[in-house]
């Protein structure tokens, strides 16, 4: 077996309760991958170290996607949990660090300096995935969207609003609005909430050809672009 150990700078075990260890864990395990290869061992003293075991003919698979993931390569599920990992940390107020087994750091959290704040702006625009859930008891309807790299794109509409986007249900859509973001602290942005006030549904062989045609000058690396779901409406003209 080998390992690898995700360190928590400000944490210690005494200082980590039972569920936000749990979602440590949860995340980690998602973002290394090779779930059936990758074991949890331990949690060290001093600060809080949680230990994985994975099994020696994987080690290296996992060691690529430890390494690739913070440039947006990878699996939505793997980009999903790195950024998921890093918000458990600012609100925590820690930093962290994944070592390996010769406890050589290969990926750092930067830890979120107490007094700096994120930039915090309102305005239009629009965010584009597969719709899957639209409901609640309030006249305010709680409307959830896929993003592209399987995070989670929180927004609301009215009754009348979200009629209509039930009926598009696990589908392609694009939403537009009056819209929260916030500016992360390795750049891009990141929506906190949108109020829909129009919306459209997408036509997935032109996504599919959004995809390509994105592959065909570099990639698909969503997490170095500021505004991926414009370059995408652009994309398609």
């Amino acid at each position: 077996m080998k390992k690898l150990t995700l360190k928590l700078n400000d944490r210690t075990p005494e200082t980590l309760s039972m569920k936000r260890l749990g979602q440590y864990i949860t995340h980690l395990s998602d973002m290394l991958g090779e779930v059936e290869h990758v074991h949890f061992d331990s949690v060290s003293k001093g600060s809080a170290m949680l230990n994985v075991d994975i099994e020696e003919l994987h080690y290296q698979k996992v060691l690529t996607h430890v390494r690739e993931v913070p440039n947006g390569m990878g699996t939505k599920k793997q980009l999903s949990a790195h950024r998921n990992l890093r918000q458990l940390m600012d609100e925590d107020g820690t930093g962290g660090a994944i070592l390996n087994d010769a406890e050589t750091q290969i990926l750092s959290f930067r830890k979120r300096p107490d007094d700096e704040k994120p930039l915090v702006v309102n305005k239009s625009g629009s965010v584009q995935g597969r719709l899957y859930r639209v409901g609640g008891k309030d006249d305010t309807i709680p409307v959830s969207l896929e993003g592209a790299n399987g995070e989670t794109l929180r927004c609301e509409a009215s009754i009348d609003i979200a009629q209509g986007l039930s009926s598009l249900l696990f589908k392609q859509v694009r939403v537009s609005g009056q819209g929260t973001w916030e500016r992360l602290p390795e750049g891009g942005w990141r929506l906190k909430k949108l109020k829909i006030e129009s919306y459209q549904e997408l036509d997935t062989a032109k996504v599919g050809g959004v995809i390509s045609r994105l592959q065909s000058i570099g990639g698909l690396k969503w997490a170095d672009m500021e505004d991926p779901h414009g370059l995408a409406r652009d994309l398609r003209g």
